[in-house]
């Protein structure tokens, strides 16, 4: 009794077997009611454990939204977009979901075994131990620094920018002490006009005793011109 390979829209796959393999009934084994546009869409070629197999596939390009097939098929149909149900079935033999997992595999070009590569990144991870690292956690590779690293150069920072203030205020002291003297001050207005009315001039002393006889009626104004005759 042959068996073959049932691709349900979800993407599951279960065996079936039936009692005579007929190439033009195969449609109605995928639930369809008509064998319109159902045919084979490729076939596969391979040879695993030193057996040839000759894989088909036969499913249908053309159908209503939502009936879409989720399944992933192999190259070169693995751009294809099938609707409802897909058959998988092997010439002249039986095909067992045991025997397509394989097939499977080896059409994708075989996977990569995850434990595998658990396995490697821990052995990196090893070798890092030995690497040194930041408290963060992170290997020095001359682009990650340390805060500690930071904090010391900004000490030797601040130490430099102290250094050049207080040479900045050296070279500010030498200026100041080649500044000339500053020139004196000048005499207030009052003491100049004090020196001034005490001192005595010639007018002064000419004046003073002039006034001093007319207040004392020494000199006498009051007289009255007398007229003189001429012969």
């Amino acid at each position: 009794m042959p068996t073959l390979l049932i691709v349900e829209k979800s993407g599951n796959i279960k065996e079936l077997n039936v009692k005579q393999y007929v190439e033009e009934d195969l449609y109605k084994k995928a639930g369809f009611k008509s064998d319109t546009g159902f045919k084979c869409q490729t076939t596969w070629n391979v040879e695993i454990d030193q057996k040839k197999w000759d894989i088909s596939v036969f499913a249908k390009t053309t159908g209503r939204a939502g009936q879409e097939n989720k399944y992933d098929f192999p190259p070169p149909v693995d751009s294809t977009l099938f609707f409802g149900s897909c058959i998988l079935v092997a010439a002249n033999d039986d095909l067992r979901a045991a025997d397509w997992e394989k097939i499977y595999e080896f059409l994708f070009g075989g996977f990569e075994d995850i434990g595998t590569e658990d396995s490697e990144e821990e052995e990196e991870q090893d070798e890092d131990d030995d690497v040194p690292k930041t408290k963060d956690g992170y290997v020095k590779d001359g682009f990650i620094v340390d805060d500690s690293d930071d904090t010391e150069e900004q000490d030797e920072d601040d130490g430099d920018d102290e250094d050049d203030t207080q040479e900045d205020s050296d070279e500010f002291d030498d200026i100041e002490d080649d500044d000339p003297p500053p020139p004196p001050p000048k005499p207030a207005a009052a003491a100049i006009t004090k020196n001034k009315k005490s001192r005595n001039t010639v007018f002064d002393k000419i004046e003073q005793p002039l006034v001093s006889s007319i207040s004392s009626g020494a000199l006498d104004c009051t007289c009255e011109l007398v007229e003189e005759e001429y012969v």
